[in-house]
């Protein structure tokens, strides 16, 4: 009873610590085989419980990309090995704490105290290992292994069970401003304005401008031509470079631009945090930046010829610091538009 009021304490703990989690809440349903001690199915203790099944559902939070937390329910259809049998209050609600070995979610381990109702109800601890398969979007199937050790009463049962979850997150890529670089202008030795295009010599960077042109402060033509970053705000699934219908709107505002501006041409740049192997995030950029291009291509029929994809992986990183905002910030897709014809400006 002292084990169950305190799993109770800690579900409703649970509350805050889910709407305060940095990586976020998932659900899921499942279906798990138990095998009982053989000392249950003699004893009124247990209601002369054997082998059984049945259905369950789990609620879980990710505080980090390693450690979460969830709560689980189950309710058991169990065999009876004695017609002295109730045969009811078959429930159990319990608490895990877990472990991700890779922030892919692929395997986990996980840890905690469940109490069970069969008989006069009894709690136990519990060990598992797990595994997560993503398959769709935030969707992903799941298997696990479980071993149930009594606490105030000894035994040992094994459970083996497999579901389905759905995830309210998408923390694998995040997006911000893409990166803008710095322009270094030289200036050369001083000398008289040759070129008599108000520039003297030791400014002009140019020289032997037509006098007809219109020069900037270093005696250059002025041209029109321009270069601009857009924000392509698509959240891929895990370890995966598929793009969701749902995300086309945003690189149609790319396609459109294009399509309103034929001079230009367009890089689509992948970006990715320093976590994993170098070789790892260059590959995964360079999937993920060639997919956007791709249905820039074939789904918004923009010129192949005006498009270019390149992963860079981890080697733009606009955060230097180890921690998730800043892994966040570096996960990134970018659009360069730059003109393809400069056009001179003349002086009227």
């Amino acid at each position: 009873m002292r084990i169950s009021r305190f799993l109770l304490l800690g579900c409703l703990c649970t509350y805050p610590i889910v709407s305060l989690a940095q990586e976020g809440v998932y659900i899921g349903g499942f279906y798990e085989s138990v095998t009982t001690d053989d000392k249950k199915k003699d004893a009124a203790a247990y209601d002369f419980i054997k082998d059984g099944n049945g259905p369950g559902i789990e609620l879980g939070v990710l505080f980090t990309p390693a450690w979460g937390a969830r709560i689980e329910w189950a309710e058991q259809d169990y065999d009876r090995g004695s017609t002295l049998a109730k045969g009811d209050n078959e429930r159990r609600l319990g608490l895990d704490l877990m472990y991700r070995f890779t922030e892919k979610n692929h395997l986990y381990t996980f840890a905690g105290f469940k109490s069970v109702t069969p008989g006069e109800g009894h709690s136990a601890f519990n060990l598992g290992l797990g595994a997560s398969l993503p398959f769709f979007s935030r969707w992903s199937l799941f298997a696990e292994g479980v071993a149930y050790q009594g606490i105030s009463k000894s035994f040992t049962d094994y459970g083996i069970k497999g579901g389905i979850r759905y995830q309210f997150y998408n923390s694998e890529v995040d997006f911000i401003y893409p990166h803008k670089p710095m322009q270094t202008v030289i200036i050369p030795e001083p000398d008289y304005d040759t070129d008599k295009d108000g520039i003297v010599d030791r400014l002009d960077l140019c020289p032997n401008t037509p006098i007809t042109h219109l020069v900037n402060e270093v005696g250059c033509s002025i041209v029109e031509q321009f270069v601009i970053s857009m924000k392509i705000n698509i959240l891929f699934p895990n370890d995966s470079s598929y793009i969701d219908p749902i995300y086309y709107p945003e690189i149609e505002k790319v396609a459109d631009f294009m399509v309103s501006n034929p001079e230009t041409a367009v890089e689509i740049g992948g970006h990715t945090s320093a976590p994993a192997s170098e070789e790892y995030n260059l590959k995964l950029s360079t999937a993920r930046a060639k997919a956007v291009a791709e249905i820039l291509i074939k789904e918004f029929k923009v010129d192949p010829e005006r498009v270019t994809d390149k992963g860079y992986g981890e080697s733009r990183l606009l955060d230097l610091n180890d921690n998730e905002q800043a892994h966040s910030t570096n996960r990134r897709i970018e659009a360069i538009i730059y003109a393809i014809d400069a056009r001179v400006l003349t002086r009227e």
